[in-house]
């Protein structure tokens, strides 16, 4: 540092004769360029236009339009506890980065001293038997000292500096890890949210065909107790309706299990949304375009990559750190002492006192400790470096993937809904054709299968359109 300039001259001869010569590793670095583009950048070309109504924010749950989605993603940012664990982390890391940066400064210590003292000398005794008497001189000493002493470190070889990056990169980790866990929680929220509503959706329709089912069965039963059809037909029918019925509890399951995961989300105990969530609600469909990103900007944006990136900082620091051990440590300590000492009822001399030093300390011999230290912190950060290229790869194919699914449902969803549209039109045909006597009742009860199974499947793939625009949000690493 420049203000220990001074310094360093008066030290250098001490340190030219104490220090080990090390010679400074390589440390690795990466050379990897993102690619220009997604191999689906179309598709993220088509979400970017498909909607005129505009393109999402940060704030990107708000674009389904549903004010209780955005009451339960706003309490859960609020109130996460995980989101509250990393936000402490990243207290903790300013705080130790605070330290780091103490880790130079100048020492001072106050030292105040008074004091008084008396003391008897005999110079001239002798045994009296008479009442004799002794000669005695007495002295009296007094004083008073205020000292004040500072020691200021001399860092040659940067140890602290690199300290001081390290707390610096490990702050900025932990300010990743807390983005990082927002858009996790945000995102958890809004596909958990989306899957009950799926849900809720599915099980009205799955009601709906079960009361459908009924009256066929009761039409059956009427044609039975008439002589016209055979009791087969009646089994057949229960059968049919008792199947359909036994798929409602798994439903009423999921939908209970998603107002608990939703409550925990939100720093709340099971339970806690019953009332607000328990009532049915409308699959709300995403409203807005999403922004078109290419790989790099991609990478920019996402916390994962930032934390990666910061951990191989951080582990270049210590790097640093393990090399500042091969190079001798010094203190330069000063003392001054100002007072006044009294003899008996002498005047008082006013006394200053004043003292210098520097203390090197040199490790000779560590039996290849300091290499070893060395060693290690090169290998963390080639396994950081390493990491960092991982998430590089991981990313862009999380958002390929996305991409990917999302266009795959679209072809799904148009596919399922010609496949509806068709299956009532032979539902209803097959339960007219029946009710004339033209058609047998197993002809009636695979229609209506056909029908039922159907509806559930572009409901499902509609809830599963739903979350998978949520989770693209998560890959381009949209903030809140």
């Amino acid at each position: 540092m420049k203000r220990h300039a001074w310094i360093f001259r008066l030290l250098l001869p001490l340190t030219l004769l104490s220090a080990c010569a090390v010679t400074a590793p390589d440390l690795p670095q990466s050379e990897t360029k993102p690619p220009e583009k997604f191999v689906a950048q179309d598709i993220l070309q088509n979400l970017s236009s498909v909607k005129a109504a505009g393109v999402a924010g940060v704030r990107w749950w708000e674009g389904f339009n549903d004010p209780i989605l955005n009451e339960l993603v706003g309490k859960s940012i609020q109130n996460n506890f995980q989101i509250a664990a990393a936000a402490a982390r990243v207290k903790e890391a300013r705080a130790l980065l605070e330290l780091s940066e103490a880790g130079d400064s100048l020492l001072l210590e106050l030292d105040a001293e008074v004091s008084g003292q008396k003391s008897d000398r005999n110079n001239n005794s002798s045994n009296n038997t008479a009442g004799g008497s002794s000669g005695n001189n007495a002295r009296d000493e007094r004083s008073a000292l205020l000292g004040l002493g500072f020691t200021l470190p001399i860092d040659l070889a940067g140890r602290v500096e690199q300290e001081v990056r390290a707390a610096a990169a490990n702050l900025m980790a932990e300010q990743a890890g807390l983005r990082a866990q927002i858009i996790e929680t945000s995102t958890a929220v809004a596909q958990e949210y989306l899957r009950l509503r799926g849900n809720q959706k599915q099980l009205a329709m799955l009601r709906e065909s079960v009361e459908l089912q009924e009256k066929t069965l009761a039409i059956v039963q009427a044609r039975f107790e008439s002589g016209l059809s055979p009791e087969l037909d009646v089994r057949r029918a229960e059968t049919s309706v008792e199947n359909l019925r036994a798929s409602i509890a798994p439903l009423q399951q999921a939908l209970q299990d998603s107002r608990h995961r939703l409550a925990t989300l939100s720093g709340q105990f099971p339970g806690a949304y019953e009332q607000l969530l328990r009532p049915d609600g409308d699959l709300p469909e995403y409203g807005l375009g999403i922004p078109v990103s290419v790989p790099f900007q991609v990478i920019q944006a996402r916390p994962d990559i930032q934390l990666a990136q910061a951990r191989f900082a951080q582990a270049a620091a210590e790097v640093g750190v393990a090399q500042a051990d091969f190079y001798p440590s010094i203190e330069l300590m000063a003392n001054i002492q100002i007072g006044s000492t009294a003899i008996n009822s002498n005047p008082a001399t006013s006394l200053l006192i004043g003292s210098l030093a520097a203390l090197l300390n040199q490790v000779v011999y560590d039996g290849g400790a300091r290499d070893a230290r060395l060693n290690a912190a090169m290998a963390r950060a080639e396994g950081a470096l390493a990491e960092y290229e991982q998430v590089l790869r991981v990313v862009t194919q999380e958002v390929e993937n996305s991409l990917t699914a999302i266009d795959s449902s679209t072809l799904r969803q148009t596919a399922l809904g010609k496949a509806v549209v068709s299956s009532k039109r032979s539902f209803e045909q097959a339960d007219a054709l029946y009710q004339l006597g033209l058609v047998s009742f197993l002809d009636v009860v695979d229609a209506q299968r056909v029908y039922a199974n159907a509806e559930q499947a572009l409901a499902t793939e509609q809830t599963n359109y739903a979350t998978l625009i949520a989770g693209l949000f998560r890959a381009l690493g949209v903030q809140s």
